[in-house]
């Protein structure tokens, strides 16, 4: 009975060895399996797009005579989208190309971060770090809506103030909602940038949570006339906005996308829309107001990326804003960017010097390995200032989310304090949640 137990337990334990070697043999061969159909092939596809976009950028430079000649014939060539296997990739040579391995990393990484953001806990002291005002239109509820009837036309820019106009800008303010979302009214037109009122960026499940109160609810937000959208990451547009603002709304306001979204727009239920290539315009007019008042909007290029999931990633383009009235620079709004050395110059060059009012992302930077490539730091914002000639400056894109490594009020104290040191306290700043700000001349 003893000898009939042990082989027993020998049989029993051998058949185990053989099960898990059979086991580990099909694990091999399935990561085996992975690594041929997904790594190998993903692989080869980054360095294709890595190595295709680098021939393009030197064979724009290439055709430059003069690579420092601002011309826009030249900017053309140099800063044109530029596509490989029919998604866009930005043609910089500050960019370096974002893969899967790196995206999914540093998501890993943060999942081992502690007290990330340095968020405190007590919802008082938040209040007192980032207090929220109640916008204008929270105060003046009764006041009756005035409603737009918006003509729109695709029109390349104008400076001819013959064609377009010149009259002076009578009014001009903003009102900062969190992240690159804001309420700018200049004159009679009412403008959104890059509509955000949802609490979960992704999912109630999954987050990421805002960290911040909504300044106001989306049903109180006056109805724009225009609706600016940089690119299509849930931070800069979401659902609960194309829901509200879509075609079932009384009013259906004018979206004006960049590249590739018709599709997106379409699909949920928006179809007032324009999309716009880097240096195109469109030319708006307010029904009843002036003949000769001519709202410019324009697309400028920005070093950035798109896509509402790994799989349509840059299949659409992103972009930054320029407003006029008439012939004169009103608005920037840069939506999310990194920065390019002689980028802004150009704009400058094509758009004209002296913009009123540029709203700028000035968080989201850490660690700098990864978000350098797609954001711009306090000490870049100051730079694109200058290279615009802005008059004033509001730092946005922080403050909301957490969506990188650094204390959450880091870019606000950082861009205040190269401000101040630099003497330009009064005109480069970062606003507070819900606070509308005059920015009209003579306020």
């Amino acid at each position: 009975m003893h000898k009939l137990g042990v082989r027993t337990a020998v049989q029993r334990l051998n058949a185990t060895r053989r099960y898990t070697a059979k086991s580990t043999k099909q694990t091999r061969r399935t990561g085996l399996k992975v690594i041929l159909c997904f790594f190998v092939p993903y692989t080869g596809y980054a360095l294709y797009v890595f190595i295709s976009t680098n021939y393009e950028i030197t064979r724009r430079e290439r055709q430059l005579t003069n690579k420092d000649d601002l011309d826009f014939n030249n900017t053309l060539i140099k800063y044109s989208p530029h596509q490989v296997l029919g998604r866009f990739e930005n043609p910089f040579n500050e960019y370096r190309i974002q893969t899967v391995y790196e995206f999914f990393f540093n998501r890993i990484v943060e999942l081992f971060e502690t007290n990330r953001g340095g968020v405190p806990r007590s919802k008082a002291q938040m209040d007192e770090l980032m207090p929220i005002h109640k916008p204008f239109w929270e105060e003046n509820r009764d006041n009756k809506e005035v409603r737009n009837e918006i003509v729109c036309e695709m029109k390349d820019f104008n400076s001819d103030e013959k064609v377009v106009g010149s009259e002076p800008i009578q009014h001009l303010s903003c009102t900062w909602l969190g992240q690159s979302c804001s309420v700018v009214v200049l004159d009679r037109l009412k403008i959104l940038t890059d509509p955000l009122f949802s609490t979960f960026l992704i999912h109630p499940t999954v987050g990421p949570k805002r960290i911040t109160d909504m300044p106001s609810k989306i049903e109180n937000v006056p109805t724009p006339d225009l609706i600016l959208v940089s690119h299509n990451h849930p931070d800069h547009i979401d659902e609960n906005s194309l829901k509200f603002w879509g075609d079932d709304h009384p009013q259906k306001p004018l979206w004006i996308v960049p590249k590739g979204l018709a599709t997106f727009m379409i699909s949920n239920n928006v179809s007032n829309f324009i999309e716009l290539s880097w240096w195109e315009s469109c030319h708006l007019k307010i029904k009843g107001d002036h003949e000769n008042n001519v709202y410019q909007i324009s697309s400028t290029p920005a070093m950035h990326w798109s896509g509402r999931s790994v799989l349509d990633a840059n299949r659409s383009l992103w972009c930054s804003f320029i407003v006029h009235k008439g012939n004169k620079p009103v608005l920037f709004h840069a939506g999310d960017t990194g920065f390019v050395h002689d980028l802004y110059k150009r704009i400058v060059k094509k758009y004209g010097s002296g913009v009123q009012l540029a709203l700028l992302p000035c968080g989201q930077y850490c660690p700098e390995w990864h978000q350098r490539p797609r954001h711009i730091n306090s000490a870049e914002v100051m730079e694109i200032m200058n290279d615009l000639n802005a008059q004033t400056v509001l730092g946005i894109h922080w403050g909301t989310f957490l969506l990188s490594g650094e204390y959450f009020r880091e870019p606000k104290e950082k861009l205040e304090f190269l401000s101040e040191f630099n003497g330009l306290k009064e005109r480069c700043f970062c606003p507070e949640l819900g606070k509308t700000l005059d920015f009209s001349q003579g306020s």
